[in-house]
């Protein structure tokens, strides 16, 4: 390591900034620390326990596998950890701590692009690390249980690789096991694979045929265990709404929640490569087209659900803003250098402090100033929610006979702590919802219900949480009664313990 690179102290700064976040985000249930990961996350955390007690990739127990989670293999590693004897309330703090490692990697591997792009540089690697070190929605979608710390990595290591002109099978490996920890990695993997293509085509057959056989067998894999090539994920996101209904909604949460933090990055880097005609580059083109890609999928997907919340931009803009940063850095870096080399000598002392430093320190103020600030006044975003509904899982089982059957809009953590069987009255963990209208205005993995199906039909025992539509739809249901505490219950279930279940579990 060069004298001048504080990589090293970036890297434990950054891991107990990271613990810092973690312990922040744990809560108190009876005298147990619990730890939790986002709802989403939890999701994926019922079919990790349930393949690793040996019933199979399942929602519910001795139902049919239905895939309601697009991260295939980030639920398989979370199945590993299930394998140990971590208990409900310290697993997800397991999951977290992966991730924290995988952030520092993540780091690692960053310093080292912007390395292999401007070995002599002082600036470039430094301003790189702290940027995207501290970066809110990298942090906290990683830390929260989500795999795009994972997956954001290995890009970053497929982006190195591709620099450095490492083995064509080492790239491949790193596209294979993107694409198997979630799908849509191609939409990064694609610009690496050009950039492949234009450098050396007999070296990218490699790895775009390593690419292409991990997504084949991956499509080919859901279509035997599933019964169809894509998850019930995709249809519950990505139907019963026409793509302009989509793109439009993506376009309105880009714009609102997604400037802050890409535009400066963006428009500066646009500008370095313009000015500096050298910098023109198939390796600024690479980095450049990473970010742009994944934008581009976050507007046709329809953006995400939780901008609002997170007042950042969403996950999928997240996974290439690493690429984003390391470009801007490399054109800063230039700038610093010629405002050095026009300045004239002399003979006092510079100044021990990389001015990397105080600017990565400005740029995270304006790209991430705004959801750390809230952080640290109110937590982590939705974690009341979080909260909430662990108690209420934990509150199911306690009021409920194990064969009870329950039913969720919330399929995350409710369903995890029950371990009731449950349905999904949105549709992620159900292909007959997922599959059906949508209903308003499109806002992703909330649009669909079939309360007559889901309720009427299937005839849960209880309901456990609510949504704006059901409170219409229940006041015409004579078979299930409202409690206090918010909860439906069928009235002739005897699965239910109704004078503990009448109780508030908050």
């Amino acid at each position: 390591m060069e004298k001048h690179s504080p990589l090293k102290t970036i890297l434990i700064v950054s891991a107990i900034f990271y613990l810092i976040f973690i312990i922040g985000t744990s809560f108190d249930i009876k005298g147990e620390r619990y730890f939790t990961l986002v709802d989403d996350a939890m999701i994926s955390m019922r079919y990790a326990r349930n393949l690793a007690q040996g019933h199979g990739l399942v929602w519910n127990i001795g139902e049919p596998p239905v895939e309601g989670f697009t991260n295939l293999g980030w639920t398989l590693y979370l199945a590993f950890l299930h394998f140990f004897p971590f208990p409900a309330s310290k697993i997800s703090l397991a999951v977290m701590l992966t991730s924290l490692v995988i952030l520092l990697a993540n780091i690692h591997t960053i310093s080292k692009i912007a390395e292999a792009l401007q070995p002599d540089s002082k600036y470039t690697s430094t301003l790189a690390a702290i940027v995207t070190a501290f970066y809110f929605p990298l942090v906290f979608w990683s830390l929260r249980g989500m795999e795009v710390g994972l997956l954001t990595w290995l890009i970053s290591l497929a982006i190195l690789f591709s620099l450095t002109e490492k083995r064509p099978v080492f790239i491949g490996i790193l596209f294979a096991a993107a694409i198997l920890v979630r799908v849509d990695a191609i939409v990064s993997i694609a610009p690496i694979a050009l950039y492949l293509l234009l450098k050396n085509k007999r070296n990218a057959i490699i790895p775009i045929a390593i690419a292409a056989i991990a997504l084949l067998t991956v499509f080919y894999f859901q279509k035997i265990y599933f019964g169809d090539f894509l998850p019930a994920t995709y249809y519950q996101k990505m139907t019963g709404f026409t793509a302009l209904e989509r793109i439009r909604h993506g376009l309105l949460v880009f714009v609102e929640f997604a400037t802050r933090d890409t535009l400066p990055l963006f428009l500066f880097s646009l500008a370095g490569i313009f000015f500096y005609k050298f910098q023109r580059s198939r390796e600024a083109l690479l980095l450049l087209g990473i970010f742009l890609a994944q934008c581009a999928y976050s507007i046709y997907v329809g953006g995400d659900y939780a901008e609002p919340e997170t007042n950042a931009a969403n996950r999928f803009i997240t996974q290439g803003m690493p690429a984003l940063i390391v470009l801007f850095s490399w054109m800063t870096s230039r700038i610093l250098t010629d405002l050095k080399t026009a300045q004239p000598q002399s003979t006092v002392a510079a100044p021990k402090l990389n001015p990397a430093i105080p600017l990565a320190v400005i740029v995270l103020l304006i790209i991430s100033g705004e959801p750390w600030f809230t952080q640290t006044i109110d937590n982590a975003p939705l974690l009341k929610a979080d909260i909430r509904r662990v108690k209420l899982g934990l509150f199911l089982a306690e009021t409920t006979s194990p064969e009870a059957v329950i039913a969720v809009h919330a399929a995350g953590q409710i369903p995890y702590y029950s371990q009731r069987t449950t349905i999904d009255l949105l549709g992620l963990n159900d292909p007959v919802v997922a599959k059906g209208e949508g209903h308003g205005e499109f806002y992703p993995g909330h649009n669909k219900w079939d309360y007559n199906y889901s309720i009427i039909q299937l005839r849960p025992d209880l309901i456990a949480d609510n949504f704006a539509p059901l409170a219409d739809f229940m006041i015409r249901t004579v078979q299930y009664a409202k409690l206090e505490n918010g909860i439906y219950v069928r009235l002739d279930s005897n699965l239910i313990n109704l004078k503990e279940i009448s109780k508030d579990y908050r």
